[in-house]
């Protein structure tokens, strides 16, 4: 039976994705990186696949904490911060994809909000394979940002 797993999330520094991180300064390089196994089956078969990298704010007390931004004059809530990549092909059963920032204030540029540069936080992911039911989602990994 075909299968699709995302074993791990982790944050790391973009040098050496291999290694899980879970402190940063606002200013350091930043990665999300998932480490993903599949089928060799999914892999013959020449589909596609589309992931998702979250950062998540678990803090979302609007009086305090709360991350938002703003659409034209509208104030919108903003939990997470996502980043995709879509229909990308398979070459391996044993693999691991990341996006990464040159500083982790990139990644959130476009949150708004008193905590966006400080305090805990956590990333997940996704994997989606295109045309079928697989996929694959991964556990959270908290980690700490300081300004």
């Amino acid at each position: 039976m075909a299968f699709v797993n995302v074993s791990a999330a982790r944050t790391a520094d973009p040098g050496n994705v291999w290694v899980a991180k879970d402190s940063f300064m606002s200013n350091d390089p930043f990665a999300i990186v998932l480490d993903v196994q599949v089928d060799s089956s999914v892999l013959a078969a020449g589909l596609l696949f589309d992931v998702v990298w979250q950062i998540v704010n678990p803090r979302q007390d609007p009086y305090n904490h709360a991350w938002w931004t703003l659409i034209g004059s509208e104030i919108v809530g903003m939990p997470t911060v996502d980043t995709d990549w879509n229909g990308v092909g398979f070459q391996w059963t044993n693999f691991a994809v990341w996006h990464w920032w040159s500083h982790y204030a990139d990644a959130v540029s476009q949150v708004r909000g008193p905590d966006k540069l400080a305090g805990v936080f956590y990333v997940q992911g996704t994997i989606n394979v295109q045309g079928s039911s697989l996929f694959g989602r991964s556990n959270q990994f908290w980690f700490k940002v300081r300004p």
